[in-house]
């Protein structure tokens, strides 16, 4: 047999080796010359990755990946590819969905997810599960986006935009598979992390500080003509004050229903801390439609998390001391928000139902299918008859969006597009109080399901005066991990119920057998009496032959 040489056996197993650092010193290459932030998401994918790869092999994976994946929801972190920002035949940059090839640090995270469970890799259970309701519901979506490409004027829109929403099902499905324990990790991240939100949100407010804005969104502070003078606005980490007062109405439902859940006191804990910034943060972005969705929330979740210990004498405790703290913090920002409530606003609500009716009337003319997805901004002045889409000309800056998260999808999809949407959110509200309904009141996992449905409506209540999610992604992956979250509880307590019933089934057995008389008792004596020597005749033990 001819002996084969070690060289070339030797050479292949260098060669992976050399791939990675060609790969390394090509990446650095591109980081040197690239913006920041670029370089930022680069090195923390990079260094991410491998070390995702080494931990997994020690540890469970999937926790670290859940942190990560907190991260990626609070910070502006993405990079976008094939850039097209032109509208066809204008020059001007458009408002509204994709408008490139966007990868975000949720999305990589989500993938990551998805590989852990399908290759076991520091998993106790590997396996991936498809919630038909979640997936189902996003599929018609996406089927109705692509139905809208027969009015789509610039098609590259909407195919960017159906790789966003395609993203958010990954993210929605990969959150999905969590177990119970893995939820309220990630419950419990997301709530720490908006501690350092409001932090860096006071930062900005107080000082002017362009702190986080410069690296995640080259944007300078925001400032907003309130009472003929300009207030400045907090943008936090996700750049912009509207963008933040989204990110508030969600995490404010979901830290609250953690504080006021039966769960361990750590957890209640973070969900208070949580509660107190997301309070806090909400009036420094002076967006009154968040503010306006807070009470509401609040409400809802008394209701479904605290109905059975609203009156007993702790819960009045707590409340009274609440009570007095909230006033004396009405006493410093009571005035800002009366002033931002009811002061000159230099036009801004005013423009919302002219603009409104606009694209109400662009929908009248592509009422099934819809104008194309992601096509409102570059063809809303172009088709607009009514002359209202330049009001305040607001479209002498930018191809902007209606102020109308509904109107927006209407006039985009159609009736048919609409119809999905409705289905996909509708679905995770229901679901999310089905959760809550079949579990004890306070139980942890249904609070969390319970506060991800109030925290979709919030944002569907502040969809009427604002275009929402469709302007942001990561608000997008932050609603769309919330219904990942429902679908992750109800399977949960789908397996809690099935362990439940098999426990009780084999204790059922094992009590009717004990309960069961036998069959084929032993003899207990001789059924005739006994011979003159004593024993038994021999029919009383039977037939030995």
């Amino acid at each position: 047999m001819a002996r084969v040489s070690a060289a070339p056996v030797r050479a292949l197993r260098v060669l992976p080796l050399a791939g990675i650092g060609f790969a390394a010193a090509a990446g650095a290459i591109a980081l040197s010359a690239a913006p920041l932030k670029f370089a930022v998401v680069g090195l923390a994918a990079a260094f991410g990755g491998v070390g995702a790869l080494i931990v997994g092999r020690l540890y469970r994976l999937t926790p670290l990946l859940l942190v990560a994946l907190a991260v990626g929801l609070t910070v502006k972190l993405d990079v976008s590819f094939l850039q097209h920002f032109e509208a066809v035949g204008q020059y001007l940059p458009s408002i509204g969905g994709g408008a490139g090839l966007t990868v975000s640090v949720a999305l990589l995270v989500a993938a990551a997810l998805i590989v852990a469970k399908l290759t076991g890799l520091g998993e106790a259970s590997p396996g991936l599960r498809l919630d038909r309701p979640l997936v189902l519901t996003q599929f018609c979506f996406l089927v109705a986006g692509l139905l809208s490409l027969s009015n789509a004027t610039d098609t590259a829109y909407l195919w960017f935009d159906t790789w966003r929403f395609a993203g958010l099902l990954l993210v929605s499905v990969a959150v999905s598979n969590l177990s119970g324990s893995d939820i309220r990790t990630l419950a419990l991240a997301i709530c720490a992390l908006c501690l350092v939100q409001t932090a860096v949100a006071g930062l900005q407010y107080v000082s002017g500080s362009e702190l986080g804005l410069s690296v995640l969104g080259e944007e300078q502070i925001v400032e907003e003509n309130i009472n003929f003078s300009a207030q400045r606005r907090a943008g936090g980490l996700k750049v912009h004050p509207n963008i933040l007062g989204y990110y508030y109405e969600f995490v404010w439902p979901l830290a609250l229903a953690l504080a006021l859940s039966r769960g361990p006191l750590l957890l209640r804990l973070a969900g208070a801390a949580g509660a107190a910034s997301a309070l806090v943060g909400v009036v420094l972005t002076l967006s009154r439609a968040s503010w306006l969705t807070f009470p509401v929330s609040a409400a809802l979740l008394i209701l479904l998390v605290y109905r059975d210990r609203l009156f007993s004498r702790t819960s009045l405790i707590v409340f009274g001391l609440l009570a007095i703290v909230g006033a004396v913090a009405a006493l410093y920002a009571g005035p800002l928000i009366w002033e931002r409530l009811t002061a000159d606003d230099g036009g801004s609500a005013a423009q919302r139902g002219p603009l409104n009716a606009a694209a109400l009337a662009l929908f009248e003319q592509f009422p099934i299918f819809g104008v194309g997805l992601n096509n409102f901004g570059n063809q809303f002045a172009v088709l607009d008859r009514t002359g209202l889409s330049r009001l305040a000309g607001l479209f002498d800056r930018s191809n902007h969006v209606v102020h109308n998260l509904h109107i927006l999808i209407l006039t985009e999809v159609g009736i048919v597009g609409y119809a999905a949407f409705v289905l996909v959110f509708g679905t995770g509200i229901v679901r999310g109080f089905r959760a809550a309904r079949r579990a004890p009141v306070g139980d942890p996992l249904a609070a969390i399901a319970a506060a991800c449905a109030v925290g979709l409506i919030a944002h569907l209540l502040h969809g009427l005066v604002d275009p929402g999610f469709r302007l942001n992604l990561g608000i997008a992956e932050l609603l769309y991990t919330g219904l990942g979250l429902i679908a992750g509880v109800r399977a949960a307590q789908r397996r809690r119920a099935v362990e439940a019933s098999r426990a009780v089934a084999s204790t059922g057995m094992i009590g009717a057998a004990r309960a069961r008389p036998e069959r084929n008792p032993a003899p207990r004596g001789p059924s005739r009496p006994a011979s003159p020597g004593g024993r038994p005749p021999l029919a009383a033990y039977g037939d030995r032959s």
